[in-house]
């Protein structure tokens, strides 16, 4: 009977604990950026890592469940050139584009995994523009308003099982040539996959290592 019980109070223990808010830090595997302009294209790998807060309510991810776009740390790996005719040359290098935080409101997983979450999203940009004339924009900022974002997760992961999730967002960014009296427009297209490793709940394990401990502790003295 006092196993039961202490069974009992164990599992309403280990439930607040399983619900709390996980966060998962993906390693980028694949996926690119997209710099579209008036000018013309160009295309970059990406590397890094972001991060996904997910509300999960059990040990499974579930449609319905809720997220919320953490954290970030993604930045080109090929320079981007876009050639003004005659003119000069917008070159982003290795690193000029970043994307390094998120201001997230929350999103619901749909069927699929599927979620779409609005975001705001801090970048650093660099471009070089050289040819006829020769200059470097620069900004660290906010995008100042809500982005649309597509979020992807596998659902149903237990704990332990790899988790993949896609991101893709768009930035728009402007560059003035004042020299030329010209407004460039750049899209900043990212489309990437990354992988997490579904960890254990440390608390979820420390309760049922009691758990077990009490199992034997009462074993012990049925012999």
């Amino acid at each position: 009977m006092r196993l039961a019980c202490l069974l009992g109070v164990l599992c309403l223990v280990a439930a607040p604990a399983m619900a709390a808010p996980v966060t998962y830090v993906f390693d980028v595997v694949s996926g690119g950026i997209d710099l579209e302009t008036t000018l013309g294209n160009a295309e970059s790998g990406i590397v890094g890592t972001f991060a996904i807060t997910i509300y999960q309510s059990d040990c499974h991810i579930n449609a319905s469940d809720t997220l919320l776009l953490a954290d970030a740390a993604l930045v080109n790996t090929d320079p981007m050139k876009i050639g003004i005719p005659q003119l000069a040359t917008v070159t982003l290098n290795v690193g000029s584009a970043a994307f390094l935080d998120f201001a997230s409101e929350v999103g619901h997983i749909g069927p699929g995994g599927v979620a779409a979450v609005q975001s705001d999203i801090y970048v650093e940009v660099t471009a070089i523009v050289t040819g006829v004339f020769n200059t470097t924009f620069s900004t660290k900022t906010w995008a100042g308003t809500l982005l649309p974002f597509t979020v992807t997760v596998n659902t149903s992961a237990m704990r332990s099982d790899a988790l993949t999730a896609n991101l893709a967002i768009t930035f728009p960014y402007e560059i003035g040539v004042g020299d030329i009296s010209q407004t460039i427009t750049l899209d900043l297209i990212v489309d990437v996959v990354g992988t997490a490793h579904v960890v254990p709940d440390p608390a979820f394990g420390g309760l049922t290592a009691l758990g077990l401990g009490a199992a034997g502790a009462w074993l012990r003295r049925r012999r």
